[in-house]
Parts: C-alpha cells; sequence; structure tokens
C-alpha cells in the first residue's frame, strides 16, 4: 500500500515509463491521440490507448477521470452527450445523458439523478474492447492516494470554491487552503469507484449501491427512489448531423435532442458563438480520443452550473450535478466518411453552454477552409467556449502525417499523442 501510494504520488496519470508529456499541438504517423478540458485525465486517457485500448475505453477512463480530477465541471453526478465512430461499422452512435431532476429537492435545491456511470457501461459494452476495470482503475487510484490539483480544478476553486460552503461534505472535500498542485484525496469517492470497477457500472442505478445512494440522499432530506434511478435511461441511437462533401459523401455526427446538436450544427455552418472567454469551466467538461484504427469517441458534460448542485451525497464522494436549463446544451461533433470508415474531426468543447457552437465553428475551419487546428484554436483564444480536438484533415488511414490534436490555449487542458503498435 506504501509503494502504490508513493507510486501514484510521482505518477497520477499513470503515465508509461518513458512517455513524458508532448507539447498541445503535435503530429504523428502511427497516429492516436486524445484531448482534454482537465490534464490528467488526459493523461489517463493516453494510458489506455498505450495499453492497446480503443478510442472508447480511452474516453470512458477520462470520464471517470474527471470525476477525480476536475469534478466542478464533469463529476458522476454530469449530464451529457457522447457520439462514437466505429470505423469497423463505418457508423456512429449518440449516447446522450439529458439533465433529470430528482423527484425530491434537498433543502429546496434540485439536483439531477446521476446517469452517466449508466451511460459508459452501454457506451463500453457496444463499443469499447478493453477490459472494465481498466477503464475505471486509474481514477480510482487518484482518489484513494491524491492527485495534485490541476490548473483546471484550481481555477475552478478560485471561481466557485465559496459557493461549496453551506454543504458539510462538500466543504470538507474541496475547502480549506486546496490550490494548484495541493494533493487533493476522495476515499469516499474512490470507495464508489472501487464498486463500480468490481462490480459493474449496473450496481450503480440498480444493485446494493444504488440502494446507498437513494438512502443516502433521503438522509440529507432529498428523494432519489430506486424506481427513479432504474427509470432514468440514457438515449442511445443515431446521431443527428448532415452530409457534407462532394456527393455527400462525409457525414457530420451531432448529439440528437435534447442535446444541443443543433448548436453544433450551427456553428458548423459558420455561426460564431456569442460570449467571451471563459475565466473559469463553468461547469463543462469536453474530450475526445481517436485510435490507430480510426474509431473516435467524443463527449461533453455538464454540472449545470460550477459544482453543479454544490452538494455531496456523503459516503459516496459524489458530487450532484444540477439540472439547470443550461445543462442540456452540450453536443460533441465527429465528421467521418460512412462508406470506408474514415475519421476526419473529432471535437468537444468546456468552458460555457456555447461551448457545442464553438465545437462546430472550429471543425468547420479546419475540414472546409483547410486551416490547421493550432491556428484556429489559437486565433479564437476560447471564444465562446474551449474547444478540445482531434483532426486528421486527410483521413487517418490514408494521411495520418496531416494528423493533429489540440486544447485550446486560453484553457487549461491537455492534447497528448499515443503511439499504438
Amino acid at each position: 500500500m506504501a509503494s502504490e501510494r508513493a507510486a501514484n504520488a510521482a505518477n497520477p496519470g499513470g503515465k508509461a515509463a518513458g512517455q513524458g508529456g508532448l507539447p498541445a499541438i503535435f503530429r504523428g504517423a502511427s497516429f492516436a491521440a486524445v484531448a482534454a478540458d482537465e490534464s490528467r485525465a488526459a493523461e489517463v486517457g493516453r494510458e489506455v490507448l498505450l495499453n492497446g485500448g480503443n478510442a472508447v475505453d480511452a474516453a470512458v477512463a477520462m470520464y471517470f477521470a474527471l470525476a477525480v480530477t476536475l469534478p466542478s465541471a464533469g463529476g458522476l453526478g454530469a449530464s451529457g452527450a457522447c457520439v462514437v465512430h466505429n470505423s469497423k461499422t463505418m457508423a456512429a452512435e449518440s449516447f446522450v445523458f439529458a439533465p433529470i431532476a430528482a423527484p425530491g429537492a434537498v433543502n429546496g435545491v434540485s439536483f439531477a439523478i446521476p446517469t452517466g456511470v449508466r451511460t459508459m457501461t452501454l457506451m463500453h459494452v457496444r463499443h469499447g474492447q478493453g477490459r472494465w476495470e481498466q477503464s475505471v482503475s486509474a481514477a480510482e487510484r487518484m482518489a484513494r492516494f491524491g492527485v495534485p490539483v490541476s490548473r483546471a480544478l484550481a481555477r475552478d476553486l478560485r471561481a466557485g470554491g465559496a459557493l461549496l460552503g453551506s454543504d458539510r461534505e462538500a466543504q470538507r472535500i474541496f475547502g480549506g487552503a486546496l490550490a494548484e498542485g495541493s494533493n487533493l484525496v476522495q476515499a469516499e469517492l474512490a470507495g464508489t469507484l472501487a464498486v463500480i470497477r468490481s462490480r459493474g457500472g449496473v450496481d450503480f442505478f440498480q444493485g446494493t449501491f444504488a440502494r446507498t445512494l437513494s438512502d443516502q440522499i433521503s438522509q440529507m432530506g432529498g428523494r432519489l427512489p430506486l424506481e427513479a434511478l432504474r427509470s432514468a435511461v440514457p438515449q442511445a441511437g443515431p446521431p443527428a448531423g448532415e452530409n457534407y462533401g462532394t456527393f455527400g459523401r462525409q457525414r457530420v455526427y451531432v448529439a440528437p435532442p435534447p442535446a444541443a446538436g443543433a448548436a453544433a450544427l450551427a456553428g458548423w455552418r459558420g455561426q460564431a458563438p456569442g460570449g467571451g472567454t471563459p475565466a473559469d469551466s463553468g461547469g463543462f467538461a469536453g474530450f475526445v480520443a481517436v485510435d490507430s484504427k480510426a474509431n473516435a469517441a467524443a463527449c461533453s458534460l455538464s454540472m449545470g452550473q460550477l459544482f453543479g448542485a454544490r452538494m455531496v451525497v456523503p459516503g459516496t464522494g459524489i458530487l450532484l450535478g444540477a439540472p439547470t436549463p443550461e445543462a442540456a446544451s452540450v453536443s460533441p461533433i465527429i465528421i467521418a466518411y460512412p462508406s470506408s470508415g474514415e475519421f476526419i474531426f473529432a471535437g468537444a468543447g468546456g468552458g460555457a453552454a456555447t461551448a457545442a457552437q464553438a465545437s462546430g465553428f472550429v471543425a468547420r475551419a479546419v475540414v472546409e477552409a483547410g486551416q490547421t487546428l493550432a491556428s484556429v484554436l489559437s486565433q479564437r483564444r476560447g471564444q465562446g467556449g474551449f474547444v478540445n480536438a482531434v483532426a486528421c484533415p486527410s483521413g487517418l488511414r490514408g494521411g495520418a502525417t496531416t494528423c493533429q490534436g489540440a486544447i485550446d490555449p486560453a484553457g487549461a487542458g491537455l492534447a497528448l499523442l499515443a503511439i499504438q503498435q
């Protein structure tokens, strides 16, 4: 146990030996990559790719990692939307877990039913190839032994840490003198992740853990009956979108309603998002993963507002999301060739409710206007939201040397290359 704790302190992201961080913009021949709004979540995703996982395995691992490293925007209580492009089936599938208000508020504060774990379970069953345990273990380890507070979380704590003062559990975990580089330990969340790792995601919404979660929320004064937890089902099916290119050979995939795929398409059609550059996550986060076989996964998450409902369920470490009107305003975007399974672009944004539109706008500048991903993000400087993206304008299999990955320079995330054998 002591040796594992020491190893985690030295290498919280679980990076393989000799795999140091690369600049935020990179290119590679044998191309696989991740990009996320928080650096250590990106490290976890890359490690999954390096160990033979595919894009969905990496995306699921980044989801759980964000619950530890950036719970203000991507906790287990977040709602969201994902789009997966499967190069083998040459098709895409969307997974929308919209915000659903629980039947009973806590002290007058409404909270969303946690459905993200159920969504990741379904997504992994349909498209993952690695072991489920490998997608959860890194997050569990960081929660149990601690992880340095990243720049992204430090910004959110400065902006919204004071809002957590009315909840004793939230204040205990995130209060005090936490600053960038401080070691953040979340023992109760580690226990929850251990259950998810060992018993599978199903236990979260209809097993022993589900009953524990329901009971704990009752003790807080709220109501989340088991039936409400079981009936909150993610929407899986064909993405929304449109054809593009010569003879409509390419397909633009976005999340269908009630998610904000329409906003992502508006950006794709050239409508720039409003708003300035966010100063923090605003309760929104995004991440993408692409593997060397041209599979891609992109997810956008929302806590509804910074730190969500600003309540942590005792004994679980789960920061609850807030079912605000803005919570559903998320959508990633993926562009690919349905006829060949070739991948071109994957993007997902955070920082603001307009990040979906910003992601579409960036995609258009790269794919249609032929600008480099790095230059587009540099010029925009986060306007309307931080965009994380991976792009292969000539196709990954046909022209991997043109592939690029980047995070918004105005944000605090990380993009990393993974050389897959």
